[in-house]
């Protein structure tokens, strides 16, 4: 028996529970119990991963599998046209493509069709197939590797159009237009390799803000340098192909609409900002008919910066969103809520949308990380499982629980859940990466869905992966 199997008995359970509330009828029962989120767990409570497994949890992750994928299969297709020296429309080709598929993969229309032709899979599939279609969501690694690969064609063009340029001039060929063209292939190459650069992990968490301004202007500098390659490559006396001919006009003529298209559909609207606590802040605003399970952008800058929180529909004719402190700018709106605010429609279906893949599920949240859990509490989905006689947990790591402003949240998660379990952290935050793990063994679950902070949501998954269930929780990729 593993050590997590043998801490989810009830001998391997500890006696003591932090600040649990066990959600029956209209009463909250608490429990108080003293080990605190930094106390490390004894060792026969929490599973030990090896050093394969630990390898497996840090790096061969969905993410980076789906990543890998790109960049290798276009690295064979580098390989083939290397041998057989590709011409340097090619290249263009290629990396036109691989950008189109990148700024495609990150249109709301496909996100949401494809959200919902992988939601609608049948619940008697093989719980092994339903686990892999579960991590669709990891789609943006698709969008990374994409970018990597666009990159890496566009290096080769730069040397193979380097290489013609420094031809003709050795025999007093060149012209204006070619030294225009090698210019803005530099500069469109900097500023790729800007936004590939400002794109990794620790570089996007530390400087957010750089880069957000460097992924949008260098991404709109990248495109119409592209569009200059696309005009003066047809120009060149040694070409043959018209240019309304070359695939690249196209590729780039798609890429260009599917960039203008969102911010025909960006607006502002009015809203009316309730605090929840001096942690959070509530800010509802008109919206005909928003959906369930899905996240908004929103902004007080477009130009600059977007954010997405999930929402929270209210009535036919509004929605909400929960912003809780995590940085500059949901301090300065909890601080001082504006009185209007960007939204980027459509909103986005996120991974919640997939609970309904399984036969039960347990869904973790931490803080205001509950604001997308309600939502899909109060989903058509979830009315749909429970109809079907299939289980749906919650459980809720919050400060001050029992405090009025919350008392909305507690009613909501009682309508699914009346012996949901609520851990108040102001006695002392509980190890939801035990706890998560422990509840869904001891009820036979099939999946657990966590919304936290990043540190939180990955010990949750590991764990919940160590012990063999099927785990999902945000990537933080946007």
């Amino acid at each position: 028996m593993s050590a997590l199997s043998q801490a989810a008995t009830p001998e391997g359970r500890p006696e003591q529970r932090n600040a649990i509330s066990n959600l029956s009828g209209s009463a909250l029962n608490f429990e108080k119990w003293s080990r605190s989120f930094d106390q490390a767990l004894p060792a026969h409570e929490r599973a030990r991963p090896g050093r394969w497994q630990r390898f497996c949890l840090d790096w061969l992750t969905s993410y980076r599998v789906l990543i890998s994928g790109v960049i290798v299969t276009n690295l064979g297709v580098l390989t083939s046209r290397l041998i057989v020296k590709p011409p340097v429309d090619a290249c263009l080709t290629a990396t036109a493509a691989n950008i189109i598929a990148a700024v495609l993969l990150r249109q709301e229309e496909v996100i949401n069709a494809s959200f919902r032709l992988v939601s609608k899979l049948p619940v008697t599939l093989p719980l092994t197939v339903r686990k892999i279609v579960g991590n669709f969501y990891h789609y943006g690694g698709v969008h990374v590797g994409c970018a990597l690969s666009a990159l890496l064609w566009y290096c080769m063009f730069i040397g193979l159009n380097t290489a013609r340029v420094l031809r003709l001039v050795k025999t007093g060929n060149a012209t204006n237009m070619l030294y225009v063209d090698i210019v803005t292939a530099y500069v469109a190459l900097l500023a790729i390799v800007s936004i590939c650069a400002t794109a990794v992990p620790k570089c996007r968490v530390s400087f957010h803000n750089t880069f957000e301004v460097t992924h949008r202007f260098g991404g709109w500098v990248a495109l119409l340098v592209l569009w200059i390659h696309v005009g003066i490559t047809t120009l060149t006396p040694d070409n043959l192909t018209p240019l309304y001919a070359h695939p690249s006009l196209w590729l780039l003529a798609i890429t260009t609409l599917l960039i203008i298209l969102p911010w025909l559909r960006i607006r502002r609207v009015p809203i009316i900002a309730s605090r929840i606590s001096a942690r959070e802040v509530l800010l509802i605003f008109p919206y005909t008919s928003m959906p369930h399970t899905t996240t908004m952008r929103t902004s007080i800058t477009p130009l600059t910066e977007w954010h997405a929180f999930a929402t929270i529909p209210i009535d036919s004719t509004s929605a909400s969103i929960i912003i809780s402190h995590a940085g500059d700018w949901t301090n300065n709106i909890i601080a001082s809520p504006p009185k209007q605010i960007w939204i980027r429609n459509p909103p986005t279906l996120n991974f919640l949308a997939f609970a309904p893949l399984f036969h039960s599920v347990l869904l973790v949240a931490t803080g205001a990380g509950i604001g997308p859990v309600l939502s899909l509490l109060a989903s058509p989905a979830i009315s749909h499982m429970l109809n079907e006689d299939r289980k749906v947990r919650v459980m809720w790591c919050v400060y001050d629980s029992s405090a009025p402003h919350w008392a909305f949240a507690l009613a909501a998660i009682r309508k699914v859940d009346a012996a949901a379990t609520v851990f108040d952290s102001k006695t002392g935050r509980p190890d939801v990466g035990f706890e998560a793990p422990w509840l869904a063994q001891k009820e036979k679950l099939e999946a657990v869905m966590v919304v936290s902070n990043p540190p939180v949501t990955k010990e949750v998954v590991d764990q919940c992966k160590i012990a063999g269930l099927a785990a999902y929780g945000a990537v933080f990729d946007s």
